[in-house]
């Protein structure tokens, strides 16, 4: 399993990079990805930049060319419901985009047009993992789960952040996750999004931002920290670095076949990104069969039984 972890400022992202181990970098369209390991999880972390757009070629990328099976968006946003308070945490149900307004032609605020869908559920096992990791950080912090909107707007208007909890119900507003929900459910891929509230979008969000923002987003690390060591654990992971026509690949594959053991198979003449990865291992050529951080070159049944074993 890979994670894809997405933030749109460097404040919201600088505590993952200090905690990644084993990492390597690459850039897509202008934007940083950072491979490698945290709390015992294989994770693409990035830095998308603020805005749908920003946001929504980033998660593209992540999924096209990292290949995450799950992604999650971090950081700030501000609060909407009237009863949050600084850092206070939402962890999505929902999100839509508040700014799509096609109300002249008869559709509903927030609605795309000619689309049945405009609301992006996020996935219920991500959503319980960070509620329950969100839990366990302490303080006087609450965690709850609502409704997240976006927009390309950093709103501070007090009755404009009161039509938007009438009107949809939300919890908070920020400028990415529903971006990110929509490319995640057009693909297929589960998703949460995670806010910690800087301000309270009410017009004191001058004074609010930058002084609770580190904050913020520390309790954002906290949480999705927990959400990775919750997860099935990356040990139960297993990676066949091949390429076709090699003998002790097949011979690999079939080994782990023939003992019922799920594992992924990356063909390193397919990707640069494949060859990264060996070499991060301190290999050259194949196979190169990965559990965790912990990797054996070549076919031998005795190293394969203790690589699995220690895994």
């Amino acid at each position: 399993m890979r994670i894809g972890i997405i933030g749109a400022m460097d404040e919201e992202i600088a505590l993952y990079q200090a905690a990644m181990k084993k990492t390597t970098s690459s850039v897509r369209a202008g934007i940083t990805y950072w491979e490698g390991i945290l709390a015992g999880q294989n994770v693409v972390l990035c830095k998308s930049g603020v805005g749908k757009v920003n946001a929504s070629v980033c998660t593209q990328i992540l999924i096209d060319q990292y290949q995450v099976d799950r992604v999650i968006f971090t950081g700030v946003a501000g609060a909407v419901h009237p009863e949050l308070e600084i850092g206070d945490i939402v962890v999505s149900t929902d999100c839509l985009q508040h700014d799509m307004d096609v109300t002249a032609l008869g559709f509903q605020p927030g609605q795309i047009p000619y689309q049945e869908k405009w609301v992006w559920e996020a996935d219920a096992e991500l959503v319980r993992l960070a509620v329950r990791a969100g839990e366990t950080i302490g303080g006087e912090s609450r965690v709850i789960e609502g409704r997240i909107l976006s927009g390309d707007q950093f709103l501070a208007d007090r009755e404009k952040v009161k039509r938007l909890y009438e009107q949809f119900s939300a919890h908070c507003t920020e400028m990415e996750g529903a971006a990110v929900a929509q490319v995640c459910a057009m693909n297929e891929i589960p998703f949460v999004i995670v806010r910690s509230m800087s301000d309270k979008a009410d017009g004191s969000a001058h004074v609010n931002f930058v002084e609770f923002t580190k904050l913020a987003a520390e309790r954002s690390f906290a949480i999705v920290s927990g959400m990775l060591q919750n997860m099935t654990p990356q040990s139960a992971q297993v990676i066949v670095y091949s390429t076709k026509g090699c003998i002790d690949c097949d011979l690999v594959k079939q080994y782990l076949k023939q003992r019922g053991i799920d594992h992924e198979v990356r063909d390193v003449m397919e990707r640069q990104e494949y060859r990264d990865e060996v070499e991060r291992f301190g290999f050259l050529g194949v196979p190169v069969t990965v559990v965790g951080d912990k990797a054996v070159k070549g076919y031998n049944p005795a190293e394969l039984d203790q690589l699995l074993q220690k895994g």
